[in-house]
């Protein structure tokens, strides 16, 4: 997935970047969802890292959680993000929140939110 820089564009646009490069990767989500989901996302000022990239991926699994299947999806490719940046900073705490997510994937509970962590 891009995270282009987009801090010199208004918000309209903005939105309709970052949608469109949501659903580039994953083509099931609708495109007001795909909205939604940048709405959540600030604007990308500096080089991309590995908060802009779980932020986001996070986002698409909080908004599309009514739908396992997409979840599954964006968890296993963060998963696997997490996995190439072992010594990244706050990977304990991604690596947290990733395990609440596979529980929820398991039914064992509801989305969880980040104010939790």
């Amino acid at each position: 997935m891009k995270y282009e820089y987009n801090g010199n564009l208004l918000e309209e646009d903005r939105i309709n970047l970052v949608a469109n490069e949501i659903i580039n990767v994953y083509h099931k989500i609708p495109i007001d969802k795909a909205k939604e989901i940048a709405m959540l996302e600030g604007k990308i000022s500096t080089d991309c890292n590995l908060e802009i990239v779980f932020t986001r991926l996070y986002n698409i699994m909080l908004i599309m959680s009514s739908d396992k299947s997409i979840v599954k999806r964006v968890y296993i490719d963060l998963f696997n993000i997490l996995n190439a940046n072992q010594n990244a900073r706050k990977i304990d705490y991604y690596y947290q929140v990733l395990e609440e997510i596979y529980n929820f994937l398991n039914g064992e509970r509801i989305f969880p939110l980040l104010d939790e962590f």
